[in-house]
């Protein structure tokens, strides 16, 4: 039976290899991910001349969303003079659309994108492992910051843990040898996020538990949820206790709220900082809500803030706001912020309401979808997740396979 499993190989091969080889190489290659996806957008972009395919109504608005961004990111950059650069996000938005259309038409085989999630966890933790021996540093970061590093090592993981429940529930080819893989994938993800010390993507691991008990919480299958939910929480209460690097990341917070009630818009801490450099932009936000700043000018207000001494000097060297939605606002204007949230909320839509469908590869592709989505949401309130290159770009491939993926199971379905 044509797709009978999770990890059929039905499926397009020029696409299939090209998922596989990014999401392999995203945390083990410096740039070599950017490669694969250049090849990847080209073969995109020359099947847009094919057969068109009819898309549902959530599937439209998503990439609706995504175009109303592109135009409104492309007129903000141009209006406030901004360098080339600043056109770069709209650019990969715009790309996103080509690329889900490409994984409607031919989407990936299903093998390919758990084999590349496998693959590319278990290579970052030892590239990890291997600078981290170099360094001397116990600290995950790869080719990437190490925030960037930890919340996509998180987010493979949790989506590998997805398929390793199926494989646990249902019968398939190589059962066992897909179960070892996800199950090593997996482990390796949740590690690298935890070497990376990033507390911004471990405040998503409530949100992703109650995802997982709302996709598979069943009446017949209460009092096992329940346990293993028990287990998870009692593992994870263990960890917070006893983990010297989860309680140096805790003892870090204490310290870092501290300092910003003594020292304001001086701190120089990690958390400090970040409040100093949100509260500078929403108030320079109120000056200019529809249009933004633009980095350029945004740049040049922290300056001459700091040299007046409104904002400290850490703070005002920031790469960044370290928030997504308050970059984006900041950038591009609140039209922009406007058409990301629209964009978010409707992919978040279109996969949770196949959250509780009968069919579990459905399920399955539905719950991971919204695991990428709300994961992204929670990471971007202390990172800008949808402006750096590499997780942006894993954000839309994975949106458009998943999305892809989703399509062609329900397709299966209604045909038999």
């Amino acid at each position: 039976m044509a797709l009978a499993s999770l990890f059929s190989r039905e499926g397009h091969r020029v696409t299939s290899v090209l998922v596989f080889l990014f999401l392999a190489s995203l945390l083990s290659t410096k740039s070599g991910y950017s490669y694969v996806l250049g090849v990847l957008s080209l073969y995109s972009l020359w099947q847009l001349k094919g057969p068109h395919i009819s898309f549902k109504r959530s599937e439209v608005w998503v990439m609706v969303w995504m175009g109303l961004f592109v135009l409104v990111g492309g007129i903000a950059a141009a209006w406030h003079g901004d360098p080339a650069d600043a056109y770069e996000v709209p650019a990969k938005f715009a790309l996103g659309i080509v690329l889900i259309q490409c994984c409607m038409k031919q989407p990936p085989q299903p093998a390919a994108l758990w084999s590349g999630l496998v693959v590319g966890a278990i290579s970052g933790l030892v590239l990890a492992y291997w600078k981290m021996v170099q360094s001397g540093e116990f600290k995950a970061y790869g080719y990437t910051g190490a925030i960037q590093f930890g919340n996509l090592a998180l987010t493979m993981g949790v989506i590998l843990i997805i398929g390793l429940c199926w494989a646990l529930c249902q019968r398939c080819a190589h059962r066992r040898l897909w179960i070892v893989a996800l199950a090593a994938g997996a482990t390796c993800g949740l590690l690298g996020s935890y070497f990376s010390g990033t507390r911004g993507g471990w405040v998503a691991i409530p949100v992703f538990l109650m995802l997982f008990l709302v996709a598979f919480l069943r009446r017949g299958n209460l009092m096992s949820c329940l346990l293993v939910f028990a287990a998870i929480v009692a593992s994870g209460a263990a960890v917070t206790l006893y983990s010297p690097l989860v309680q140096e990341r805790i003892q870090e917070v204490s310290q870092d709220l501290a300092e910003y009630q003594n020292e304001g818009a001086a701190s120089s801490g990690s958390l400090g900082a970040r409040f100093a450099i949100w509260h500078t932009s929403l108030e320079l936000l109120k000056e200019k809500p529809i249009l933004g700043w633009g980095e350029v000018h945004f740049r040049k207000e922290l300056r001459e803030r700091a040299e007046a001494g409104l904002l400290g000097r850490v703070p005002a060297s920031l790469a960044n706001t370290h928030n997504t939605f308050l970059e984006v606002w900041v950038r591009y204007g609140g039209l922009a912020l406007l058409a990301l949230t629209g964009m978010i909320v409707s992919s978040a839509w279109h996969f949770l309401r196949y959250l509780r469908h009968p069919d579990t590869i459905v399920r399955s592709y539905a719950l991971a979808g919204v695991c990428l989505i709300l994961g992204y949401v929670v990471y971007s309130q202390s990172q800008v997740m949808l402006i750096r290159n590499n997780t942006l770009m894993f954000f839309l491939l994975m949106l458009a396979v998943l999305m892809g993926l989703l399509s062609q199971r329900c397709l299966l379905l209604e045909q038999r």
